[in-house]
């Protein structure tokens, strides 16, 4: 199909005169499948959005197009912007993140698969409730079988597409056959409850594809076009689902930054990107790198950091705009320091006319944000964790939204044991043990059960009267569920007088609870049925949780950082083992992914850009020392302005010596070594031995990164030039003086 030139005028000449060459050329391709490779602030999603217009403005039917994004808050965007453009007829655009699209074609699609079209969505708590009577019912030890263990497992073999035979087949230890075991009993749990879990909703929908050709073929003809934005993101389910989309027409629009591909330990796989051309023949290519975002320094310190990276397509980014400030880093002694560093920059900030909001401290994992928050409480500076306990996974919105749950599909039996007896209507261990012996004798429902028991005149009268109340609320839901969730989840309050079980709290607690109970309420008014308002719920991430307009610092892991943009960038941690993870330090996949963290941390910022770590910090296995990232040594020396702090600990420095940073190393001058240091003797100084130069008969000269247990068993982590070497003390000496690395 022919995109130079539209049959219409309605897409806007000013919209395609501001776009640069790259951008264009991608606006207009005639067809096929394009890779974008869209450099970070390079503006993919004006792109994205414009390509849309250009589609409805050669007569391409609204409904004939599916645009995937990886956030609702991204899809809210997109659409407002659509709206903007094309007006009304945005309005019938598919428009989703592959969870929510997925959803939509399975509540068409339910009966196929054996499902009801109200299926539940089962969130990681309702997933582990539903495993924990598994690995019961299947007396495996609880220390052995752990939860997050076995979910994860579960998790990962779903989106790989591995059913439990599958698993059972390639299982090459005892270990792993139970685990298949625990995966076919879980999904068999799932089944009777007329429930998926949030990695099913692709699964499902790719064997459904697989299945039922028809079916497949038939979704694949009803879109004409499929595009995906944050392509590096996909796993290998999300690629199949897309392939199997785009195989009728092969008009295929994906736009992603490997570079900026930093979610490999749930699924996401980079060869989607890398091999792009293999996996779609014909397919051409379009590198986005001017950059409208950062300031020309910050994109040459994250192209220098980047390039460190072998496995990647290959883009440099680059900017009219000006050069600005340098980079700056400061060598705090410990973590509560380092927090009174990130405070004294805040204010530093608020100082010059930023805006609290304008402000984000970037770390690598939620444990950082504790000092940080000391340090801010104290201070009396306004912050906000991205990332704490979402919205919809609290006590009390879980409670209330488990009614709507239970009403409309009534064999979810993790909703039915959680407001069974919420708030207390006399059901107790006695009644429910009823109630099960009522279902394995045959009972199609929970709520089945439990009025059978209800009606045997078994019980005592204050629990029958609760019983029939409970199952008469849950059928005035049934009845009413053509209603809004708003007036919905008021009957429920005001039968249940939910709030009354919140007296005990103590009154803070108490407020904010009902604060909570009225914002879900509220939220409630805005989807039109209650199976969209549900869905919804299950599907909402930290990343649309973000309150808008609040003058609050930001406190968030990097990972959480993705997709949004400051005006002023703070990364804490910037430390071996904490940046890059110690678990990616012997893995070149891993350590290349935890460089890709740093580069999207770095390229988050428009004006200005504060790097951090600590010499000593408190670690769940004790304190230690620590040393600088390798990531901060890899920004070129002249963008980088190194703040002169003194360290209390990690380097281990003579009285009276200063030291001083040279080629973007630490040198420090009084280091004890001699060359001929007693194994055993440096064993018992671990945590003042990292950061120190050490000799290895085998190995080589190399610099400890990290150190744990004592004296004879004293473990040492070396990076003896390319390499990391787990090594017990006593095969180390000490090494020359002068530079450590």
């Amino acid at each position: 199909m022919d995109l130079a030139s539209p049959r219409t005028n309605s897409f806007s000449n000013a919209l395609a005169a501001s776009l640069n060459e790259a951008q264009r050329a991608a606006v207009l391709h005639e067809g096929g499948p394009l890779l974008v490779v869209a450099g970070a602030g390079s503006g993919k999603t004006r792109v994205l959005t414009a390509r849309i217009a250009r589609l409805l403005d050669h007569g391409i039917a609204p409904g004939a197009i599916l645009a995937f994004t990886f956030t609702n808050r991204a899809a809210r965007e997109m659409r407002e912007r659509l709206r903007a453009m094309a007006g009304d007829a945005a309005q019938s655009l598919w428009v989703g993140t592959f969870h929510a699209t997925a959803v939509r074609i399975l509540r068409r699609e339910a009966a196929r698969l054996g499902l009801p079209s109200s299926f539940a969505i089962y969130d990681r708590e309702d997933q582990e409730s539903v495993l924990k009577q598994v690995i019961a019912r299947l007396q495996l030890p609880e220390d052995a079988y752990r939860l997050p263990v076995v979910r994860e497992r579960i998790s990962s073999a779903k989106n790989a597409l591995i059913d439990p035979d599958a698993m059972e087949r390639s299982a090459d230890s005892p270990f792993e056959r139970r685990i298949a075991e625990c995966y076919r009993a879980y999904q068999e749990a799932l089944r009777s409850h007329g429930a998926l879990d949030f990695d099913d909703l692709i699964a499902e929908t790719v064997q459904l594809m697989r299945d039922h050709r028809e079916v497949g073929e038939a979704w694949a003809r009803r879109f004409r076009h499929v595009l995906v934005d944050e392509y590096q993101d996909t796993n290998h389910a999300q690629f199949l689902l897309v392939h199997a989309l785009s195989a009728a027409h092969r008009n295929l629009f994906v736009v992603g930054d490997d570079d900026q591909s930093i979610y490999g330990w749930r699924g996401a796989d980079l060869s989607n990107v890398l091999d792009f051309e293999t996996a779609f023949p014909g397919a051409s290519v379009i590198r986005l790198e001017q950059n409208y975002r950062s300031t020309s320094r910050i994109l040459a310190a994250a192209n220098a950091v980047i390039a460190c990276n072998r496995h990647r397509k290959g883009k440099t980014l680059w900017c009219e705009g000006p050069e600005g400030d340098p980079i700056r880093f400061a060598l705090a002694s410990d973590e509560a320091e380092e927090a009174r560093r990130v405070r004294r920059w805040i204010e530093s900030c608020r100082s010059r006319g930023r805006r609290l909001s304008d402000c984000a401290v970037l770390y690598r994992t939620h444990a950082q944000s504790r000092a940080l928050e000391i340090e801010l409480r104290q201070s009396g500076i306004g912050y906000q964790i991205v990332g704490g306990i979402s919205f919809f996974q609290r006590r009390e919105v879980k409670d209330l939204l488990a009614y709507l749950r239970l009403a409309v599909n009534p064999v979810d039996l993790v909703s039915f044991w959680r407001v069974w007896n919420l708030p207390r209507r006399g059901l107790g261990p006695g009644v429910r043990a009823q109630v099960e012996a009522a279902l394995e004798a045959g009972a199609a429902t929970p709520p089945e059960a439990l009025a059978r028991v209800a009606a045997e005149g078994r019980l005592p009268r204050p629990a029958r009267a609760g019983a029939e109340a409970f199952l008469a609320l849950l059928e005035e839901i049934r009845t009413r569920r053509a209603e809004s969730a708003e007036t919905l989840l008021r009957l429920v309050l005001e039968r249940t007088r939910y709030l009354d079980t919140l007296d005990d709290e103590e009154a803070r607690e108490r407020e904010e609870r009902r604060g909570v109970i009225e914002e879900l309420v509220a939220a409630g008014s805005y989807t039109p049925d209650l199976d969209s308002f549900l869905a919804e719920a299950a599907l909402v991430t930290d990343a649309d949780r973000l309150e808008e307009g609040a003058d609050r610092a930001l406190l968030l892991t990097m990972h959480n950082a993705k997709g949004l943009e400051f005006p002023a960038v703070l990364v804490a941690g910037l430390e071996e083992g904490l940046l890059p993870h110690a678990a990616s330090l012997d893995d070149e996949s891993r350590l290349e992914e935890e460089r890709r963290l740093f580069y999207v941390a770095l390229t988050r910022a428009r004006e200005e850009v504060m790097l951090t770590a600590a010499a000593y910090r408190r670690r769940w296995d004790g304190p230690g020392g620590s040393q600088i990232s390798r990531f901060v040594d890899e920004i070129p020396a002249e963008l980088l302005e190194r703040e002169e702090e003194r360290p209390a600990f990690g380097w281990r420095i003579d009285s009276g010596d200063t030291g001083d940073w040279r080629g973007g190393r630490r040198r420090a001058h009084g280091l004890r070594s001699g060359g001929a240091e007693d194994g055993a003797a440096f064993a018992s100084t671990r945590h003042r031995a990292v950061g120190r130069t050490v000799h290895h008969d085998q190995f080589g000269r190399g610099v400890v990164m990290a150190a744990d247990g004592e004296g004879e068993s004293a473990r040492f982590t070396v990076r003896f030039g390319t390499q990391i070497k787990r090594v017990l003390g006593r095969f180390l000496s000490g090494g020359d003086d002068g530079d450590p690395a």
